[in-house]
């Protein structure tokens, strides 16, 4: 059985998965204009968690993540942004559909390197403005927005038990938003927020809709992707807890209102991570992205452990000293495995060994205690269990961890299947996304041409029984 703690009625609540066939998970995926920050990774991982913590409690997971690409910024913004690869990219020529583009591939290898297992499907939001111009007219027709002169906002008040999520009272604070002031000028109240802004120069993302030439708000791109992938029911909503509010308080009003569904039955939030006790910020120079990390001596590994040994609803202070303290304890911990001659392939049998892995599976279980199973780890190798056994716990344990406890597994994942060592272009990662897409679906005539695609690209599709399909290079 596994647990989950609840944004919503603030409690650990047991997972009952609405479908028998799958658990449906949506993610709040990154905005692609810069790469992403340890942070960001943070809260990245927590979805990896789940997915291997649903695994692990025998269910079989489906996966959404959004890649938000529509280009929030101006262009005059991107041009004057103190990010030198996107100056530089301008300087270049090029769009922001080719730097989007270019973040996009960045955020996918970053996802190999923290062995993230991938999502199912990676909705690109500018590939689904007519589901969000749909949500927006449904809205329309129910009577619950207003506007005027190519501008479309919902209103707040008519919205059954907004606030639920992240605690918000109408009238004692202004959302926050992604677009300029005049925009929000417009607005009956602030809590109101944008489903259509009108076209505005220097932007290059525009499209027509009933309300003219425009583009969509942010909010609504998550509760059109979720409900065209996942339903207007679902399982279990993720993402950072700085997008309680408005974020997702938003995408969940306009979800529920637009069809009458629950939407997430369960929202998951990751704690914040600090720098040295401060935010993250480019004045500070603490944005601290894994070729940072790197470049420290610190491998993506390291951090992923790291990350471990704090619950994921507990803040995070990242300093160099706990790193380096993290970096040497999973090191003591694989030497240890290994001085036991631990491999894996063998099967947990036995009463020590057994009780060790029951220890695990209820810390797992017990709203994903990382830390908690992470001492079942190192206590399992200090013990008097043979080589043979601590191998079968270590191998079964490292399917939730992905940390690589044991030297003969290289504990490797990635986006796709593409084992993290090997940097794919991100153009193939998404012909074997939607092949598995298609094979899921039993679209098999479809998924044999996207895998002669990636033939003609230079590599080859290798299906494994009971995980992700794998890509290896010709």
């Amino acid at each position: 059985m596994l647990s989950l703690y609840d944004t919503v009625s603030r409690k650990k609540i047991p997972l009952v998965p609405l479908r028998q066939d799958r658990v449906g998970i949506y993610t709040c995926g990154p905005t692609v204009y810069r790469y992403v920050h340890i942070g960001n990774l943070r809260t990245y991982l927590l979805t990896d968690l789940i997915l291997r913590a649903v695994r692990l409690a025998g269910l079989a997971p489906f996966s959404v993540q959004n890649i938000t690409d529509m280009g929030h910024m101006h262009q005059e913004q991107l041009e004057q942004t103190e990010d030198k690869v996107i100056a530089a990219a301008r300087a270049a020529g090029k769009t922001a559909k080719e730097i989007a583009e270019f973040f996009t591939e960045a955020y996918f290898r970053d996802c190999r390197r923290m062995n993230f297992l991938p999502s199912d499907v990676y909705p690109r939001a500018s590939a689904h403005v007519p589901e969000m111009i749909a949500v927006a007219k449904e809205l329309e027709r129910q009577g619950v927005t207003y506007g005027e002169g190519g501008y479309l906002y919902f209103d707040v008040t008519k919205a059954k038990g907004y606030g639920e999520l992240s605690g918000a009272v109408l009238g004692e604070g202004e959302a926050a938003g992604r677009t300029d002031e005049s925009i929000h000028l417009r607005k009956h109240r602030p809590e109101d927020f944008s489903l259509w802004i009108a076209t505005d120069p220097g932007r290059e993302f525009l499209w027509d809709s009933p309300w003219g030439l425009g583009w969509p708000g942010w909010h609504i791109e998550c509760a059109a992707m979720a409900v065209k992938y996942l339903g207007t029911e679902f399982d279990i909503h993720v993402g950072g807890v700085d997008l309680r509010f408005p974020h997702h308080e938003n995408s969940r009003a306009m979800a529920m209102t637009a069809t009458g569904g629950r939407f997430a039955s369960v929202w998951v939030h990751a704690a914040h991570l600090l720098v040295d006790g401060h935010k993250m910020s480019k004045s500070l120079a603490n944005e601290y992205t894994l070729d940072d990390l790197d470049a420290r001596g610190v491998s993506p590994m390291d951090f992923r452990y790291h990350c471990l040994t704090l619950h994921y609803r507990t803040p995070m202070n990242f300093t160099w000293e706990a790193q380096a303290a993290s970096s040497k304890a999973l090191s003591r911990l694989r030497e240890a495995f290994d001085s036991k001659g631990a491999t894996p392939g063998a099967t947990v049998a036995g009463g020590e060994a057994e009780a060790y892995r029951r220890r695990f599976r209820e810390a797992i279980g017990d709203d994903m205690n990382a830390p908690r199973a992470i001492a079942v780890v190192h206590e399992a190798a200090r013990s008097g269990l043979s080589g043979e056994a601590l191998g079968a716990l270590a191998g079964e344990w490292d399917q939730v961890l992905g940390v690589g406890l044991l030297k003969a597994s290289t504990g490797k994942a990635a986006v796709g299947g593409v084992p993290a060592e090997e940097i794919v272009p991100g153009d193939v990662v998404d012909l074997a996304l939607r092949r598995d897409r298609c094979r899921r679906e039993k679209k098999f005539p479809e998924a044999d041409a996207l895998r002669e695609k990636i033939r003609e690209a230079g590599y080859e599709v290798v299906d494994g029984k009971d995980e992700p399909a794998r890509l290896k290079k010709l």
